[in-house]
């Protein structure tokens, strides 16, 4: 006899809301719990980018020499507040192992095989929801302010070669009739035609909700405090608003994951980075496509109606209140990459109301964890994007889709494994 309670995914956020939507596609009752402020958490303020050519791990060889030198600067892309260094001890020991070439080149290629096909993923939701307009088709630009950066950058370009990403390299001249928005101090860029983005986020993410919710789905707008389990199976999850039981459960949690996976009994080295973002509202110039400056670290993003910078990364937990100067820092940015979009007295205004901090479930060697827990076969992990949780949010919830109904997934999962952190 088939059980009839739903399959319980903790967490609404985009890789959540994409789990239940393929498990809906798959014949199951679904229900999603999560706050209301923590549905629209790191799925509302990312950069809008979906790139399945994104298989460069953060920790890279070298990048462990880098650290000090951007630790040591106010304005560097990564900033670490010292009080917090004791906690991050476990995570930064295990980023310097991930660091080795022969484990940057698998991590690569776990990652190009859940990132790859991410727009395919996404394309049965987007049809069934009527997003297309939502998503646009238009590759992305990795622009340099340096020979050096670009030279730099020539390892995270050999790893996606190698991994099947066709890349355009486009000198000064190529590049203004490219994207004649960007400022004329970049040298030259890369261009890789594969990748997507969208346009508003949070309306994704909305779209993609109600979708779920006119297809049968229940979504509770409460915290989920537990998972119930009866010595060998998960059977409920406890919310602060009530029990709701459980055929199946799904850890969605973003960087609140981890402590569903300490009650489940597995062992986790995961922390949080703290991400920002900023908005200029009806700029009088834009980009075509999302624009990376590879020096800056930084993301620019065309959006309805305005220009997104988004980037940069703070190591701070998830107590700690937000840095504004992360913020400022990124506008300043976007104002030297696109100085023609903030003419006149706009340039000065404020970015208050505007500005956005919210938080990256971090591994540290970049992959995600997925996959069923060690302990309890009816409980799966997905968690842990990082930096590419809207890439990745479709194809991660197809394949757990496909592991509670029992299919067998499509790619390798054991780069993904909550086994290797035993």
């Amino acid at each position: 006899m088939s059980d009839s309670r739903p399959v319980v995914v903790i967490g609404g956020g985009l890789v959540g809301v994409c789990t239940a939507a393929y498990l809906q596609r798959a014949g199951r009752a679904v229900t999603l719990v999560d706050r209301q402020s923590a549905r629209q958490a790191a799925s509302l303020g990312n950069a809008g980018c979906i790139n399945g050519s994104s298989v460069v791990p953060i920790a890279m060889p070298g990048v462990l020499w880098q650290v000090p030198g951007w630790l040591m600067q106010p304005d560097g892309p990564l900033v670490l507040r010292w009080g917090y260094l004791p906690r991050m001890v476990p995570w930064l020991m295990r980023f310097i192992a991930a660091s080795q070439p022969a484990r940057v080149a698998a991590q690569a290629r776990a990652l190009r095989a859940l990132l790859g096909p991410a727009l395919d993923a996404y394309q049965p939701l987007l049809d069934d929801a009527g997003a297309n307009d939502l998503v646009t088709r238009r590759g992305y630009l990795i622009a340099y302010s340096s020979e050096r950066g670009m030279a730099g950058d020539e390892g995270g370009m050999a790893l996606r070669r190698e991994n099947g990403v066709h890349i355009e390299t486009l000198d000064a001249g190529a590049l203004r009739e490219f994207e004649p928005t960007l400022s004329r101090d970049f040298i030259g860029a890369r261009y890789i035609s594969e990748t997507g983005h969208t346009s508003d986020p949070g309306a994704l993410l909305a779209r993609l909700t109600a979708q779920v919710v006119a297809r049968g789905g229940r979504v509770v707008d409460a915290a989920a405090t537990a998972i119930e389990t009866n010595g060998a199976q998960a059977v409920a999850v406890h919310t602060d608003k009530g029990r709701e039981a459980a055929s199946a459960v799904v850890v969605a949690a973003g960087a609140w994951s981890a402590p569903f996976v300490r009650q489940l009994g597995d062992n986790l080295v995961f922390d949080t980075e703290r991400g920002y973002h900023v908005e200029i509202a009806a700029p009088d110039e834009m980009p075509s496509r999302p624009v990376m400056w590879a020096e800056g670290k930084l993301f620019a993003t065309p959006m309805d109606g305005r220009l997104r910078g988004a980037g940069t990364v703070e190591l701070a937990g998830l107590q700690a209140p937000p840095n504004w100067r992360r913020a400022d820092l990124l506008i300043r940015q976007l104002h030297k990459m696109f100085p023609g979009a903030v003419q006149g007295a706009k340039a000065t205004q404020s970015v208050d109301g505007a500005r956005w901090q919210g938080f990256r479930p971090s591994t540290p060697d970049s992959l995600p964890v997925l996959g069923a827990a060690s302990k309890v076969p009816n409980a799966f992990y997905a968690f842990g994007h990082g930096h590419v949780g809207l890439t990745a949010a479709a194809s991660t919830g197809r394949i757990i889709a496909g592991l509670v109904s029992g299919d067998r997934p499509a790619i390798d999962l054991s780069p993904f494994s909550i086994g290797r952190y035993r």
